[in-house]
């Protein structure tokens, strides 16, 4: 559910706030009032291009964003992926675009590409426009709202997915096994190679790291003991050494206070003085008892890491990588030595598992066909009620080869008119007709979606009767999801629960769209205009009202 959108310098729009209710929601206003403008505002969610046209005047961005909340598990998933945290199930979206080109994308503050911003701006709305790619019209889309018609079909289709990823394991294995002796023996002596080189390195997690840092002391071993020994004879050994100038300044002091003269800070200060000397001589005692120049070591850790980084270079940027390839090839040595043992076996067992999956596609497809009428019948029936008298829908069913999914390829078909062909539903209606097929289909789908569905003018070409069914339709819908509608339609407008108004405003020579939320009696009256243009008259008026006590939404 969409809860609130906030639109900062886009267009006319200079900063427009608006919270939205559940239910069915219209937007209306004048031609060229800014009701596009809105719309394209929300676009931008979902990945629309971003124009730098559409900054307002004078301003160096533009920003949208939008609330959320959700009870789609694609979208906790999505937020999960990008450890992004949501707290109450409701997630912020931001877009900004600068006057400089750059487009930036936010979702709960978290910087993200744009592309990952309409990602989850496509799980949460669904756009049906004049000219929108409509998700409805995806042929997997289709095929996954003809399952949900289905009660019963997720087993089955766990279970054809369970046995088609056996398959492919089987024929991957054939496929080794089938291979010619030639390049069997090819293969294997490779990956004896390749195994053998791995072993004998008998590489440790880690190592690398190690050498890394042990041979700069390796190589500096000798300037380290030189300067070691400075150190110990100049804080130590030597016969003016720090030590030894300490104490005697600490007797010194400690005169001083005997005199009378009160020193005692300093006699406090020099015994730090002496205790932190002493113990930065023994750190580096211990340093130089650490140190041994070992010409040996130091060639076989330089020999070392060479034979590491030729490994990684190879199998892998990193020793676990390495390992984990190293695993991976034993596991197909071995199945290459034990191939002649196996094949028969495989081939067995590939023939049973992929004639239970035909099987399994079998029974699949004959409840989806059935579904299908069932399905295609409401669908129509609907599109007659939205006055597509003429409709034809139907399910078509073409066949692939066996698959997770079965082997069933779905389209959905349409067609508007009498003695005309049917066709493929994307390429068979457009504009508001293609509008009004999608929403019967979505008012006949039992899918479940929580995902916030807008209507840009649905009823474009239509009359008052089919804006009336159209309006009545999304109000049915509305029961279901979050709907939204631009609309010129009274018809349409009267079965609103909530409405809004869009239009704009000139102060100071500048132009503004603005939106307002109406009250009933602002619902009424805008109707009314709808009806009989800017004047309104007292007719519009009752018809306006009558309009909405048809509807049902009257207060």
């Amino acid at each position: 559910m969409l809860l609130a959108l906030s639109v900062k310098n886009y267009a006319l729009i200079e900063d427009l706030v608006i919270d939205f209710t559940g239910g069915f929601t219209v937007i209306t206003g004048e031609t060229g009032s800014g009701k596009s403008i809105l719309i394209k505002s929300i676009e931008l969610l979902t990945g629309a291009r971003a124009d730098l046209s559409s900054i307002r005047s004078d301003c160096s961005a533009c920003a949208v964003t939008a609330s959320f909340e959700y009870k789609n598990s694609k979208v906790a998933d999505f937020l999960d992926n990008f450890s992004i945290f949501a707290e109450n199930n409701i997630v912020f979206m931001r877009r900004t675009i600068e006057n400089t080109g750059k487009s930036k994308a936010f979702i709960n503050d978290s910087q993200v590409s744009i592309s990952a911003l309409a990602t989850l701006g496509k799980l949460l709305i669904d756009f049906y426009g004049q000219d929108e790619k409509h998700l409805l019209l995806d042929l997997d889309s289709q095929l996954e709202v003809l399952d949900n018609e289905i009660g019963d079909i997720s087993p089955l289709l766990k279970e054809s997915s369970a046995l088609y990823t056996q398959i492919k394991i089987l024929r991957s294995k054939l496929e080794a096994l089938n291979l010619s002796d030639v390049e069997r023996e090819r293969k294997i002596d490779l990956y004896s190679f390749q195994v053998g080189e791995i072993e004998d390195a008998e590489l440790e997690t880690g190592e690398d790291e190690k050498l890394e840092s042990d041979i700069p002391k390796l190589k500096n071993a000798e300037k380290i003991s030189a300067l070691s020994q400075e150190i110990i004879s100049a804080l130590y050994s030597s016969e003016n050494s720090v030590l030894g100038n300490i104490l005697k300044t600490k007797k010194n002091i400690e005169a001083i206070n005997s005199y009378g003269a009160d020193a005692s800070s300093a006699v406090s200060l020099i015994e730090q003085a002496y205790y932190q000397t002493e113990e930065a001589y023994r750190e580096v005692e211990i340093i130089l008892s650490k140190t041994r120049l070992n010409p040996e070591k130091l060639s076989t850790s330089l020999e070392r890491i060479e034979l590491i980084k030729k490994l990684k270079k190879k199998y892998g940027n990193s020793i676990e990588s390495v390992i984990e390839y190293k695993n991976k090839i034993d596991g197909e040595l071995n199945s290459l030595n034990n191939c002649k043992d196996d094949s028969e076996k495989l081939e067995k067992e590939l023939k049973s598992e992929t004639k239970r999956l035909s099987e399994l596609c079998e029974t699949i497809s004959k409840k989806r066909q059935e579904a299908a009428q069932v399905f295609a019948k409401s669908v129509q029936e609907k599109l007659f009620d939205l006055e597509i008298e003429n409709a034809v829908f139907e399910v078509k069913f073409d066949r692939k080869e066996p698959s997770a999914d079965g082997y069933d390829l779905v389209e959905f078909m349409f067609c508007a008119n009498k003695g005309e062909k049917i066709l493929p539903l994307k390429s068979s209606a457009s504009g508001g007709e293609l509008s009004r097929v999608l929403l019967a289909v979505e008012l006949s789908s039992k899918l479940k979606n929580d995902r916030v569905v807008i209507f840009d003018e649905i009823d474009s070409g239509t009359g008052g009767k089919t804006g009336g069914k159209i309006g009545e339709k999304l109000s049915e819908l509305a029961g279901r999801k979050q709907v939204f509608s631009v609309t010129h339609l009274a018809q349409v407008a009267a079965f609103a629960g909530t409405h809004i108004k869009i239009y704009k405003e000139t102060e100071n020579s500048r132009t503004y769209t603005k939106a307002k939320m109406l009250t009933q009696t602002e619902h009424i009256e805008e109707i009314a205009r709808m009806i009989s243009g800017e004047k309104i008259t007292k007719a519009a008026l009752e018809h306006a009202k009558d309009l909405v006590a048809a509807s049902g939404k009257s207060q």
